[in-house]
């Protein structure tokens, strides 16, 4: 065979080497990028394999406190007050220590598929003692006034017999008292005769729930 075969056949060689080698840097590269650099092994008989985090991200749901107090769970509904600051002491007016009355409230952002309001006034330093149940208030309700209801509304007994709001009154110490207003999608059927367990059971399952708190010491 002749000198030029021979070149030309070293020649070919070289090229095809030469497009191998950048074939395997850019296997090698993309390798790389692709991967932790971790080495994956298959797991040990009898044993299974680890998940792999998610890189994905999911919302996260939070919980905020307006002006006033409230704190605000599900779409939006919010109870307030004027007359303490969020979480503040109670007023002696609205106590047994000064006239008892019941405090101005202010409602708001009750979604549209809520048809009824429920407010439950308790003491939760004494366990969950009721001092003022009202059903039926309407969802379009902007606010309860000083010493009434909501026109339409029921007030039910609450743990010491009375249907009327009864102020707080803790025989020792400061007791911490939740104003609790539950947006219901369904009706609660509640009446004046309603019981405790009735009251819990209505408001088991509400569209959504904003909380007010104030404490209150004897003077």
């Amino acid at each position: 065979m002749s000198t030029n075969f021979f070149r030309s056949r070293r020649k070919a060689m070289s090229k095809a080497t030469s497009i191998l080698l950048v074939t395997l840097a850019l296997g090698v590269a993309f390798t790389a990028c692709g991967s932790s650099g971790r080495t994956l092994r298959d797991p040990e008989p009898g044993k299974v394999a680890p998940s792999r985090k998610s890189t994905a991200t999911t919302g996260a749901t939070s919980t905020s406190a307006p002006a006033g107090g409230a704190v605000i769970t599900g779409s939006g509904l919010s109870i307030k007050t004027t007359a303490w600051s969020a979480g503040g002491a109670i007023p002696k007016a609205y106590g047994c220590d000064g006239a008892n009355t019941s405090p101005p409230l202010l409602i708001s952002g009750a979604s549209v598929d809520v048809v009824e309001l429920v407010l439950i006034v308790s003491d939760q330093t004494a366990g969950g003692t009721t001092n003022w149940v009202v059903s039926k208030i309407g969802p379009a309700t902007a606010a309860i006034p000083q010493g009434g209801a909501p026109t339409g509304a029921i007030q039910i007994p609450n743990d010491s017999g009375s249907a009327l709001w009864s102020g707080p009154c803790p025989d020792n110490g400061t007791h911490t008292y939740d104003f609790t207003l539950y947006g219901l999608s369904q009706p609660s059927g509640l009446t004046a005769s309603s019981t405790r367990a009735d009251i819990d059971a209505a408001v088991a399952n509400p569209r959504s729930v904003s909380v007010i708190t104030g404490t209150y010491k004897r003077s």
